[in-house]
């Protein structure tokens, strides 16, 4: 029996469902959104001539990442050149043969026939210009490969020399800063409660710089090897003035980042002071527990994660029991604290 003088220093309540906001810290990385990040692959087959970027550079939308030589390219361009000659030429014909019909000497049929083939010919050069398009500015066979956003090159896989295929794998990447986000790598059965957390908090130790976010999505599968779920990240403005566009010019993808969310306890969740829980007999957890005789009774409990000094409790408790949450070791020298 505890002597009653010890007994003032116990703090002893019933066991409640949990009504807590329990925070948690997870690890994860900064990386590009899909809409932020684009692939530039070759728009004709060819050999690369020259490669005029490398990773980590700004480019700005129009800027020539790299030039192909090409002989389909060639092939584009001389085809243009001959439909517009096609349509000059079928030009000068429908105006000779609109004023033979008019002078009286020429037949409306062949008139006809020479509009026919002038529109012919006026929409294979609206093909041809379709296709020419895509080439650009540029003379023969050379191709200069454009950006198409504004944006820090991310990856360079083309190379001077080398043969490339139309629509084969990206040679370039260009990733927009402004559309960084965060993926966080969460334990499978935290997902759903980390889901619903109302605040976020996401540490860059490289840049010693914490910014709010908010849970933009959850990974539609686990991993099957860590059984952890990725959960998407929005970083938020709220630093003042121009303070979280000075930070995002130092964002790059793939910085380890710490991320803290506060996500209500789930429904049915029994947690416990750390206070409550002793360690004795080579690492058992146990609680004591106060009977209807006032008398305080061991219970071997298991345990799960911890956070802000509360653990949570996976079997042998039930609610409604009245646990010693402080004060056990006062009940048991011989254990020690669970932290």
């Amino acid at each position: 029996m505890l002597p009653n003088a010890s007994r003032q220093f116990l703090t002893v309540e019933p066991l409640a469902l949990a009504e807590f906001s329990a925070t948690r810290t997870y690890f994860g990385r900064t990386a590009f959104r899909p809409k932020a990040l684009s692939a530039v692959t070759a728009p004709f087959a060819g050999r690369v001539a020259r490669v005029s970027i490398e990773p980590g550079q700004r480019v700005r939308a129009g800027a020539t990442l790299f030039t192909i030589e090409s002989p389909d390219a060639m092939g584009v361009r001389t085809a243009l050149s001959q439909a517009r000659l096609k349509v000059w030429l079928q030009e000068e014909v429908l105006a000779r043969q609109t004023e033979m019909v008019k002078r009286g000497v020429g037949l409306e049929v062949e008139r006809f026939e020479a509009e026919m083939k002038l529109r012919e010919a006026r929409a294979e050069l609206e093909r041809s210009e379709r296709n020419a398009a895509l080439l650009g500015a540029g003379e023969g066979a050379s191709v200069h490969v454009r950006a198409p956003v504004d944006g820090v090159v991310v990856s360079v896989k083309a190379a001077a020399g080398a043969t490339v295929q139309l629509g084969g794998d990206p040679l370039v990447e260009i990733g927009n800063p402004g559309g960084l986000w965060v993926v966080a790598d969460v334990p499978e059965g935290e997902t759903s409660q980390a889901a619903k957390a109302g605040k976020v908090d996401v540490t860059v130790a490289a840049l010693n710089l914490t910014l709010p976010g908010r849970i933009a999505g959850v990974a539609p599968r686990s991993d099957p090897e860590t059984r952890r779920t990725p959960i998407y990240i929005e970083l938020l403005s709220s630093l003042p003035g121009h303070a979280l566009e000075r930070a995002r010019a130092d964002l790059r993808a793939g910085l380890l980042v710490r991320v803290t969310v506060a996500a209500p306890a789930a429904a049915g969740e029994l947690w416990l002071p750390v206070t409550a829980v002793l360690l004795k007999e080579g690492g058992k957890r146990i609680v004591y527990l106060e009977d209807k005789d006032g008398r305080f009774v061991a219970r071997a409990v298991e345990v799960g994660d911890e956070t802000g000094g509360r653990v949570r409790v996976l079997k042998g408790l039930e609610p409604g029991e009245r646990v010693v949450m402080k004060g056990a070791l006062l009940v048991d020298r011989e254990a020690e604290q669970l932290l």
